[in-house]
């Protein structure tokens, strides 16, 4: 009797142990992947790879109006740890070269060179390097603060000049974008090998119409330097 029921316990023991372990309550490691803050979301997801190499460039939105450095390296940082041991290569278990980059819209990511914080990690790399655009951060932090910083005199000096000539800084700002890729893609036209010549006609192409527009609303070089200056940081 007492054997009995020493098996008759044992086997419940055992079956109680091996529910336990297929429990589907039990933590994954997907689960442990998953983002733990809601405040990004990925724009696009990149990937190259040659025999040597297998990078991976995640773009994403930064959706919170707190613009400090410490909210901005946990976001890229998370991205990061998320993808890095991401297997979506042919030759390699992950990426060997990896990049984040976070902008603060998704019309800002348009144009890839506006992020305010990136963050890339290479072979050799023993830690990721975070890079931030301080000018852009010290913008829009201004935008929350009532007093001016000289950057926002500055900025509202410029606007008003524009004004007068009615422009307005950030489409006036995307018109010397466009014309400026337009005369790229002239110059690739015609010389499909690119070399010196290719560059030549980008220049001669961009001192015709700087010039054109100089004289039309008669403004100099140093205020179309401020308006790209400015752009970058106060046009989302």
């Amino acid at each position: 009797m007492f054997n009995r029921l020493s098996y008759i316990i044992g086997l419940t023991l055992l079956t109680l142990v091996i529910f336990s372990c297929s429990s589907p309550n039990a933590p994954t490691d997907e689960k442990t992947k998953s983002p733990t803050s809601n405040n990004y979301d990925i724009l696009s997801e990149e990937k190259y790879e040659t025999s040597g190499k297998a990078q991976l460039l995640e773009y994403a939105v930064y959706k919170d109006s707190i613009y400090t450095k410490v909210a901005l390296e946990k976001i890229v940082l998370e991205i990061y740890n998320l993808n890095r041991d991401k297997n979506i290569f042919k030759q390699h278990d992950a990426p060997t070269v990896i990049g984040v980059y976070l902008y603060t819209s998704q019309n800002a990511f348009k144009d890839r060179a506006e992020w305010i914080a990136m963050l890339t990690k290479g072979p050799y790399d023993s830690e990721p390097r975070i890079s931030f655009n301080d000018f852009k951060i010290t913008a829009l932090n201004g935008q929350n603060d009532s007093s001016k910083t000289n950057d926002e005199i500055e900025l509202e000096k410029l606007k008003s000049y524009l004004q007068e000539r009615g422009l307005e800084l950030c489409t006036f700002a995307d018109t010397l974008k466009k014309v400026e890729l337009d005369n790229i893609h002239k110059a690739d036209a015609k010389y499909p090998d690119y070399g010196d010549k290719h560059m030549a006609m980008i220049k001669q192409l961009d001192t015709q119409f700087y010039e054109s527009l100089k004289k039309k609303h008669k403004m100099n070089e140093n205020i179309i330097t401020k308006v790209a200056i400015f752009a970058m940081s106060y046009c989302k």
